[in-house]
């Protein structure tokens, strides 16, 4: 009777142990995941003649919080036949994760102006 009241014992705090550091380790996770900081750059390019802005963020001690992030694209567009003028546009890609890239492109007959990038917290 002993030998089965003393596997019990150790079975318990064993059992105490594991669930105690396994508590530790969960709330220990996603205080790493919210200090993370990031540096996020926008890298413009040509896809058949069409400016294209993709933004991505990397992991960084000088960066900031970042939950999601965007590319933004200035585009002038030439309208008009006997007078052209330029039109700006302002394109936004769709929000993503830091691990992932944010694209957006300018339409046909477009000429870049700017590319940059927009966090949220």
């Amino acid at each position: 009777m002993n030998l089965t009241w003393g596997k019990k014992a150790a079975t318990g705090v064993l059992a105490g142990l594991l669930m105690t550091s396994g508590v530790t380790l969960a709330a220990a996770a996603p205080a790493a995941a919210a200090g993370a900081k990031y540096t996020c750059k926008a890298t413009p390019s040509l896809s058949l003649g069409r400016p294209v802005s993709t933004s991505s963020c990397k992991k960084s001690a000088k960066g900031k919080a970042v939950k999601k992030h965007r590319a933004v694209l200035l585009c002038d567009v030439v309208r008009g036949r006997g007078t052209p003028h330029d039109v700006t546009w302002t394109l936004y890609g769709d929000w993503k994760k830091p691990g992932q890239k944010s694209t957006v492109k300018c339409g046909f007959s477009s000429f870049l102006r700017s590319v940059k990038v927009e966090t949220k917290k």
